[in-house]
């Protein structure tokens, strides 16, 4: 088993934090504390940049559940491009239902890669408290929004995506509105719901009138459909807590007759690109992939050089809705 930042800490009497430090540092000070930490760390065999049998490449691992559907492959491409921006390397790493113990996986990752991006939409909120505490001072954020406290965050603004929405439907002149909501473990998903309904509720003449949970999938858009018939209802505007949901409750309509926008409209979130493909186009909030692992990649590279020292920070990247003929009653 490899050695921990806890094994070096306790055996040169000095903190995770300042272990940390010096051993992900790449210009050494070599003052006699981080000469203990490097002869330490080489007794007890835990790797460090700047050790001869270590490669100082600077490679950050992307830790996600890789599942089917473009918008994992979005995700995949926007670090992808960004990286070749960066002087990082990206590692793609399904960390999936299959880990049975993800603290202890994770945490086994700081020791082979610079830093860590974490994507997982299911882990527990508890498990990240652990994880800082197994990694110390080791570089790592969540693309989660408000899943943790002491992990860094960098993600889409999703509450704005859901405010935004509903936004547009009152501007349309819509009294009833629908959403069909992600799973509700998933933290964005109740961002993004939260801004819908925080929006309808500011104005009277709105209401809410029918829900769905789905869980992200086309076919729990299908589903959503199907109960969305069975009430009858029209003349209603409807949120789609992402696009794959859209899609999936789009085919059923057209399926069953359904004319969009006449019947009812409807919005999605992530702006995919089969958006602009399908019939009617679908009117969706948009996100930067790209843009998102550029600030993930430049907050770990900062927390390398040791250029951000506060943990816990929220950094919030900007959405905006495009408006395509779902939602276009001209």
């Amino acid at each position: 088993m490899r050695a921990t930042l806890k094994q070096v800490s306790e055996e040169t009497g000095l903190s995770i934090a300042t272990v940390s430090r010096a051993l992900r540092r790449k210009n050494r000070n070599y003052t006699p504390n981080e000469e203990k930490i490097y002869a330490s760390a080489r007794k007890l065999g835990y790797p460090f940049i700047g050790d001869s049998n270590i490669s100082e490449t600077s490679s950050i691992a992307l830790v996600t559940e890789i599942k089917e559907g473009e918008f994992y492959s979005s995700l995949f491409y926007g670090f992808y491009a960004s990286s070749k921006k960066a002087n990082s390397e990206i590692v793609f790493i399904n960390a999936g239902s299959e880990i049975v113990n993800p603290v202890s996986y994770i945490i086994s990752l700081s020791k082979k890669y610079s830093g860590i991006c974490l994507f997982l939409p299911s882990l527990k909120k508890e498990y990240y408290k652990d994880i800082k505490e197994g990694v110390g001072d080791y570089p790592i954020i969540s693309l989660i929004p408000g899943k943790n406290i002491k992990i860094d965050t960098v993600s889409f603004d999703s509450y704005s995506g859901g405010y935004m929405a509903a936004k547009h439907f009152q501007e349309l002149g819509y009294k009833k509105t629908g959403i069909i909501t992600g799973p509700k473990n998933a933290v964005d998903a109740s961002f993004r719901k939260n801004g819908f309904i925080d929006q309808i509720n500011e104005n009277s003449d709105i209401d809410l009138a029918w829900t769905f949970e789905g869980d992200f999938t086309s076919r729990s858009g299908i589903s959503a459909f199907k109960d969305f018939m069975e009430k009858g209802l029209k003349d209603i505007a409807i949120f789609g807590s992402n696009d794959h949901m859209c899609f999936g409750f789009m085919k059923a309509a057209s399926e069953n007759n359904y004319q969009i926008p006449n019947d009812f409209i409807i919005a999605g979130y992530d702006n995919l690109s089969f958006c602009k493909s399908i019939t009617p186009e679908l009117t969706s909030v948009a996100t930067d992939f790209e843009a998102l692992g550029s600030s993930a990649i430049r907050t770990i590279e900062n927390m390398i050089n040791n250029k951000n020292d506060i943990v816990g920070q929220f950094s919030m990247l900007p959405v905006k809705i495009k408006i395509r003929k779902s939602t276009d009653l001209s």
